[in-house]
């Protein structure tokens, strides 16, 4: 197993960040750490860095006790949401800047040192070709839009092959199109790369859309671990179903909106009559709000999610009268 964390706590004065954290994060998998902001998932991330020092706990990366380990010995590589650059270097020397601090300073000045500056221009090149930025190595950063700068830091980070690549809310500062596609794009680097990845976000959908596995932190503490659809389908507790989608109540029992039927007629046994009370459009979803005969003025109402081909093929509309049933 690539990493191992074993009883880690962590105390900020009185404020408990982690409290005897205990997880197995698989060699070559891509894991996120989902949780509210405050509930440790960065301290937990910077700790397997090296970045702070746990209270108690052991953190063994690749069979190495990494506790005691400074971040330089632990061979792994690390973005930040707002990456620090050297503004006043290429593209290709940003890359190229950790592979040249490990270059030996004595290496005499012959062809020793020029076959390492050849290695390390070919790791530069196959690097930007990795992240699509080969047509910008001669730029600055700052002629980069957000989106490629963090391709660059990705790139830089990769470039000295470490063990572990560790990811702190990566496009956190980035609008919501090219966040999108830097999660696509981070999926399909993943698995031309294979690189163990650990990787935090407060964002569901990018957990759900992009990770092998999940691992949902709150105050502290690891609520639940699995895949996107183990985690979505089978959540483990209140908070994790409540963290992972919306959810709404019908007959007092809590599901998803999209989980429950529509039907423009009486259904079956035990289905809930109502009435549409508003039904918007966003893209290819339709939403419902739908307000049961039983509830009391100002109580609890029912939201509702289908496709916009199916509202259209049983003809709600909002004052409609419907009977819901959930479907799973």
């Amino acid at each position: 197993m690539s990493i191992e964390i074993s009883g880690v706590s962590k105390r900020f004065g009185d404020f408990v960040a982690l409290d005897d954290v205990n997880l197995t994060i698989p060699t070559g998998q891509l894991t996120a750490l989902l949780g509210p902001s405050g509930g440790g998932k960065s301290t937990l991330l910077r700790i397997i860095a090296g970045l702070e020092s746990a209270d108690t706990g052991r953190i063994v990366i690749e069979g190495t006790d990494a506790t005691d380990l400074p971040p330089q010995r632990r061979n792994v590589g690390f973005v930040f949401q707002h990456y620090a650059v050297f503004k006043h270097m290429s593209v290709a020397r940003n890359v190229a800047f950790g592979l040249e601090i490990r270059t030996p300073p004595r290496l005499p000045l012959t062809s020793g040192r020029r076959k390492e500056r050849e290695r390390i221009n070919r790791r530069v090149a196959e690097l930007l070709d990795l992240v699509h930025l080969s047509q910008f190595s001669h730029r600055l950063p700052s002629q980069l839009s957000g989106g490629q700068r963090q391709r660059m830091a990705l790139a830089r980070a990769l470039a000295v092959e470490p063990t572990v690549l560790l990811l702190d809310e990566p496009f956190g500062a980035l609008d919501a199109k090219v966040r999108k596609e830097l999660r696509d794009w981070l999926r399909r680097l993943h698995d031309e790369v294979h690189v163990t990845t650990v990787f935090v976000t407060h964002d569901q959908e990018e957990a759900l859309e992009v990770a092998d596995r999940i691992v949902v932190i709150n105050e502290g503490r690891i609520e639940q671990i699995g895949t996107p659809d183990q985690l979505y389908d089978e959540p483990a507790s209140d908070f994790v179903m409540d963290f992972l989608g919306e959810v709404t109540q019908l007959g007092g029992v809590r599901l998803r909106p999209h989980d429950i039927e529509v039907a423009v007629a009486p259904g079956p046994s035990g289905a809930v009559p109502g009435v549409v009370t508003r039904l918007l459009r966003i893209g290819f979803e339709v939403r419902l709000t739908v307000r049961p005969d039983h509830a009391e003025p100002g109580g609890q109402e029912v939201n509702v999610v289908m496709s916009r081909s199916h509202q259209r093929s049983i003809g709600v509309s909002e004052g409609a009268r419907v009977w819901l049933s959930a479907a799973a």
